[in-house]
This record gives structure tokens, sequence and C-alpha cells, in this order.
């Protein structure tokens, strides 16, 4: 490991987990007899003894669970595992220059089904059939691939056609977490001002609006950095719900479609809210600004992932645990609800010179009993296979969340909630071209049709560059 890799992972580790430090010895201290669950897979998980890996990791709780559980794949196995934590700006340009120059540095990569629409085109990730079928790897019976839910398997399969093919062909990333996006909400503060929960935008706008008069709170809170991870979680829920699902951020012809009307409409809407009723620091908030600002205390609402619901409830970290209420994403004028869906997940680098330990760090890391401690012992919520979310520990866990709602809300979010952007390989890009066509709104530098069509003309521009359309 060279220096700047020590520095920044005993700086990141340091900083964020910390707290956890006093559990790895016990972690790495397990005996054969706690390492028997997997022992019971009928392969060799020795098999590639004395190599090393580096697996990269996003600043998420889902790495705040894995790390305490290493050791135990280290003693397991015999292999060594470093890891790199980096926030997900960072990380992502990070992970995208080792992967385009087949560096390797990164063995084993955190990535996600929107992600991987631009690593697969060029080559850069392996798809994890093969490694599955193999019986020398995999003991399908062992792993029980059909526990994980469907849509989370679906939204990481893709053929690699620019424009749809999502669900269909390579598997490319195992889910570690369910992500899909509610409406949560400060259920006291709601209950006092005898404030509405909100089913349409102009409600949610209306609620943020009370909040802040009655209470002096931002009536909301959200991500707002001019950067595409502003752009998949409440936003765009809220605009495909807005529209009933119709809209998309290119027509049939490929072209960049932001400035609909339709767009446009929600557009206005929802950058207004956030001036008036918002924080003063939205254009510079990542998603766990938002979050924390939340568990904080400060702030009525927040439209994002459904898992946050694990700090907000938990009274060691939280100001406001039992006293949030959970809902859909508000719909537009047909009432139809839609939330986007995303999964964190494992993938491997082709470059990677040790393509067999990598599998094995893979399948152990989504693995039923290393993701049922990552949730019970860890709270790597939501989890992203059946029998963990059904476990009755578990249950009972969850099942007090927002006064019994949360559960409930997250179901019925899952009939319906998929994929919402287009699969091509430029997703990053235009994700940042349109975030910062918000703040072209939001600082009334210009108005929300011609922000929203310049950057269409500059969507279409990339893509033309890109050799897409």
């Amino acid at each position: 490991m060279n220096s700047r890799r020590q520095w920044l992972t005993r700086s990141f580790f340091g900083l964020l987990f910390a707290p956890l430090l006093a559990r790895f010895p016990s972690a790495s201290a397990q005996d054969d007899e706690a390492l028997a669950y997997y022992r019971q897979a009928k392969i060799n998980w020795r098999q590639a003894e004395g190599q090393s890996l580096t697996i990269g990791l996003n600043k998420h709780p889902f790495t705040e669970s894995l790390l305490p559980l290493i050791p135990e794949f280290r003693k397991l196995t015999g292999i060594n595992v470093e890891y790199l934590i980096l926030p997900e700006a960072e990380y992502f340009t990070k992970l995208v220059a080792d992967l385009s120059q087949q560096r390797g540095e990164f063995s084993v990569i955190m990535t996600g089904p929107v992600r991987n629409w631009q690593y697969v085109p060029p080559n850069w990730i392996l798809p994890l059939d093969d490694f599955l079928n193999d019986p020398k790897l995999t003991d399908l019976g062992w792993y029980k691939l059909a526990d994980f839910y469907p849509a989370l398997i679906a939204a990481n399969r893709w053929n690699g056609k620019t424009g749809g093919g999502v669900g269909e062909g390579s598997l490319w990333s195992i889910p570690v977490l369910e992500e899909s996006y509610i409406l949560s909400y400060r259920r006291d503060i709601f209950d006092q001002y005898n404030i509405k929960v909100p089913t349409t935008l102009e409600e949610m706008a209306e609620a943020a609006r009370l909040v802040k008069k009655n209470t002096g709170l931002p009536g909301i809170v959200a991500r707002g950095t001019p950067s595409v991870a502003s752009m998949g979680t409440g936003f765009m829920s809220g605009l495909k719900a807005y529209t009933g699902g119709q809209w998309s951020e290119f027509d049939d012809k490929l072209n960049a479609n932001f400035h609909d009307p339709r767009s446009v409409k929600f557009t206005e809407a929802w950058i207004d809210m956030v001036r008036d009723s918002g924080p003063p620091n939205w254009a510079n908030m990542q998603w766990y600004d938002a979050m924390e600002a939340f568990t904080a205390g400060q702030a009525g609402m927040i439209a994002d992932a459904d898992f946050f619901a694990a700090n907000y409830e938990d009274p060691k970290k939280s100001k406001v645990a039992g006293k949030v209420g959970y809902a859909l994403i508000p719909a537009g004028p047909d009432g139809k609800p839609y939330a986007g869906l995303w999964t964190w997940a494992l993938g491997i680098s082709k470059a990677t010179k040790n393509k067999e330990a990598a599998w094995l760090f893979v399948q152990w890391a989504t693995a039923q009993r290393t993701l049922l401690r990552a949730t019970l012992d860890y709270r790597n919520y939501n989890p992203s296979r059946a029998s963990i979310t059904n476990d009755p520990r578990v249950q009972e866990i969850m099942g007090s969340w927002g006064g019994g709602s949360y559960l409930k809300v997250v179901a019925k979010n899952l009939e319906t909630a998929r994929v919402a952007w287009t699969p091509q390989p430029e997703r990053t890009r235009l994700g940042d071209i349109w975030a910062r066509s918000l703040h072209e709104i939001y600082f009334k530098r210009m108005s929300a049709a011609d922000a929203l069509k310049k950057a269409s003309g500059e969507v279409d521009k990339v893509l033309k560059e890109a050799g897409i359309k």
C-alpha cells in the first residue's frame, strides 16, 4: 500500500468509523465454529490463499457495516484485504481513472446499475455469471441467488444496449442493499401544526412553507450539489411521479428531453420550494448533508433514500427518533406513485490479477450470513435479501419505525419502483449538466425553460461526440 493510500484509508477510516474500532478484535477472533456457516459451501475457500485484494469503497452506511466483518474473510480464506474509502464524488472519479486505464488498483468495486452502464461498453468490469456457474468457485445451492429481491438482480443485469435492456443479459454486480425513494417527514411537527401529509407536489410545497413558518426550520432538505448525485433520488422520482411515469430524459430517438413542458413545470415548482422553504446551503448539500440535517432535527421533510430511516430512528445518533413518519413520494395529477430504484452492489474490475479471489470476496460479502450480520449488528438497511428482511430479529427492529408505517411504505413503494434512468454510458456527464441547470434556475440566472433547453442541447452534443447518436 503506497503512502497516499495509507493516509487516505486511515484518515477516512479514523474520521468515519472510529466507533467501530473497538468491535474489530471480536471480529478478527472468530473461531472455526463461527466460520462453520461458510464451510458448508462445497467450495475451497482457501483456493486463493496468500493473494491480495484492494476494495474500492464509497463513504456509505454499507461500508460502515462491512469493515468490521473483513477480518472474518481474511481468516476464512487466507486472502489479504486492503481498502480505500472516499466520499462519493471523489470515489467515482478515482474509480473511473483506475478502470479506464485498466491499472487494476481496485479488484472489487462498489458500484450499481446505472454506474455499470458506463463501465460495461468499454469492457472495464467482468460479468459475474461465469463465476456463479463455476462449481469450483460457487455452491449455488448454498449461495441462494434467488433469495435476492428479483427487482434488484434485474436492475444489475444489462444487455449492453443503449436505450434499454435493463434486466436482460449478463449480471454485472451483486446487490448489497435496496434503495428506493420515499418522503420522510416530522410527524410531531405535522401533528402539532395540523399540516397535511402531502400527496401532490403542490401540497408538498405548502407543507414545507408551513413548517418553516411555524417552526423557523427549513421545511425541506434535499441534495443540491451540481452533480449527478443530486438528480436520481427525490428530484427524479418526484418528476417521474408528476408525469405519471411517462416522462423520460430522452425521447425515442435519444434526444435529450429536459425542456419538455412537464419537466419545466415540475422543476420550477421544486426549485421554488427549496429556494423559499429549504436551507440556505441547498446548493452545496451532498446526500449525507441532507440526511444528517434531517437526523439532527433541522428540517421538516426529506424526499430521499428509504434506508436513511436507519439513521433517523437510531436514538444514539438522532434527535428525531420516534418522531418521523413515512409516505410515498407525492404523485402527479393522475395520482399514480412512482419512485426510482438504486442498489449499491459489488462488482469486479477486469484488470484485477486475482479474479477468483475477488469473486470469493464478493460471494462472501453478499452471502446470507454476512448480510444478516451487517444488518443486525451494523445497521445495513435495507437488506437486499428477502430472508434477511423477513428475519424476525430484523422485523423487530424495523417494524416500529414511523409508528409502524415504514415497512408498509417501503413494501408499497417496491411494487412499482424501478430504475428511473435510460441506459446509456454518459449518464454521469448527463446528470452533471442537468444538475448545473438547476443551479441556474435556483440562483435566478436563467428561467427554467431556458436552462433546461440549454441542458438538452449540451447533452445532445455529448452523446453525439461519444458516438451514441
